[in-house]
């Protein structure tokens, strides 16, 4: 397969870390090209490879929206695409200066969504099948967000619950951190993508086929 993508700029970590010192309209626009040269150019051609196998891809824009967040910088101090959107999922790409975050699954799920997953991990069947895709991908370094879960158990659920850490879940998303390298300034960095998401794609793949659509 011929590739768009050939890597990362050699300059991309440099760039994010001068950003977090300067993050305003000002700077970007002064170092507008380092951004488009190092990330805003690799970063649309490794979506236009991605598209073939999980397309549509959606390249979220460097301005951060300040009416919902109007106390934080202008800028996100990252670059990110989704793939495949559907049924409130999607497959997850950021790069910024830590490296790259690759990630799957249900970021916010739906009440409909929760509610269903929750009464599938309250069985002994469901709470076994979900364990089971989590063992697989935690192997290969996908952990579970927990941020977002909560503190206690969900209403109508006992706190003592043999699956209380799959109840209080309120995020099904999966993701892996990988620290830069060679590899992200080359196509072995699309390679590195391609294969996680694959590892993510029966996680993805159960949740669109066990819960509701919206």
């Amino acid at each position: 397969m011929t590739t768009a993508f050939t890597g990362f700029g050699r300059d991309l970590i440099q760039y994010y870390l001068q950003l977090e010192e300067n993050n305003n309209r000002e700077w970007f626009h002064a170092h507008r090209a380092m951004y488009d040269e190092n990330v805003a150019a690799p970063l649309k051609a490794i979506a236009e490879d991605l598209s073939a196998d999980y397309g549509p891809i959606k390249i979220f824009r460097p301005y951060r929206n300040v009416r919902f967040w109007p106390d934080l910088p202008p800028l996100n101090e990252h670059a990110s695409l989704t793939a495949n959107a559907e049924a409130n999922s999607a497959y997850y790409l950021r790069i910024d200066a830590d490296g790259m975050l690759l990630g799957a699954g249900n970021w916010q799920p739906s009440k409909a969504q929760l509610t269903q997953f929750r009464v599938i991990a309250s069985t002994d069947t469901g709470a076994l099948a979900i364990r089971s895709l989590l063992a697989k991908m935690q192997t290969h370094g996908y952990e579970l967000s927990l941020e977002s879960a909560l503190k206690s158990a969900p209403r109508g659920y006992a706190k003592d619950d043999p699956n209380i850490d799959l109840l209080r879940l309120k995020s099904l998303s999966l993701s892996a951190h990988f620290a830069p390298g060679a590899w992200l300034y080359s196509s072995d960095c699309l390679t590195k993508v391609l294969r996680g998401w694959q590892t993510l794609t029966p996680w993805l793949q159960w949740l669109r086929s066990h819960l509701p659509s919206e």
